[in-house]
């Protein structure tokens, strides 16, 4: 009887020999392809192996871009998570483009984010909304590829005007302005109908809504008098989750996406369902 064991036992060894060289050469095959795609070997586990792949030129990232400007986008805030997620997909595109604040008020000076937009988005329509009318005359012979329009962003005469005169279709608008809070709200009410359907309204330093220097609510946002952009926002979310109307551009947004200090509104395309 202690032959055929023996006999057995081998041809299980045999069996395990074999198995392993059909793995080894299943995951030479799986190398081969992903070295085809681009994509770096894989080891049995599915982890990604130390070789490198063939490197590729790359056009430099919105963070590398507003580091070489130095806007506070990206050196106090961390909103290249947010751009990257967005805009990426679309820089190549044609775009009509807003941003509130042309930074009059930094230390720094104004004119680093616009230095961003234009290097970053190469076929971009810029347009800025600056509060500082001073400011603005002073450096609008290094602004000269954008427009600039002057006034109180909280203004709603101001901001109506600016529709009127801008012509309105703008596929991103970037509210870095004042950050009080009726700068904020009164911006998104007002200009929210000169957004094209699709495209997006990116609010930024939204944690001034807890500060009281831009009326925030010094509570944490739970003091039912202090009526702040954060507030503000989580009512459209309401609306949204219940299809309800208590702010009209509601039935507008196709969805809100927050991350640290910053949201982004989505507008809804023609003719779609919320």
């Amino acid at each position: 009887m202690a032959a055929p064991r023996f006999h057995y036992i081998v041809l299980a060894v045999a069996a395990t020999l074999l198995l392993l060289g059909l793995v080894h050469q299943h995951d030479q095959v799986i190398d081969a392809i992903n070295t085809w795609h681009g994509q770096q070997p894989q080891d049995l586990t599915g982890s990604t192996s130390s070789a490198s792949s063939p490197s590729s030129p790359s056009r430099p990232s919105f963070k590398e871009i507003a580091l070489k400007y130095g806007t506070d986008k990206v050196t106090d805030h961390h909103y290249w998570y947010m751009y990257d997620k967005y805009l990426e997909p679309i820089r190549e595109k044609k775009l009509k483009m807003l941003e509130i604040g042309l930074g009059c008020d930094m230390n720094y000076g104004p004119g680093k984010s616009y230095y961003t937009w234009l290097e970053y988005f190469p076929n971009v329509d810029l347009y800025y909304i600056e509060y500082d009318a001073v400011c603005a005359e002073t450096w609008k012979h290094k602004t000269t590829g954008a427009t600039i329009f002057t006034g109180d962003q909280g203004d709603r005469a101001f901001l109506q005007k600016f529709v009127d005169e801008s012509g309105g279709g703008f596929d991103i608008i970037i509210d870095d302005g004042g950050h009080k809070m009726t700068q904020q709200r009164n911006s998104l009410e007002e200009l929210w109908g000169i957004v094209k359907p699709g495209a997006l309204y990116f609010i930024e330093d939204l944690h001034t809504s807890f500060l009281p220097g831009w009326g925030g609510d010094t509570q944490g946002g739970k003091d039912p008098n202090v009526h702040t952009m954060t507030k503000f926002i989580y009512e459209l979310i309401d609306d949204k989750m219940v299809d309800g109307h208590q702010h009209a551009i509601s039935k507008e947004i196709r969805g809100i996406d927050c991350m640290r200090e910053v949201c982004c509104i989505e507008k809804m395309e023609e003719g779609s369902v919320s």
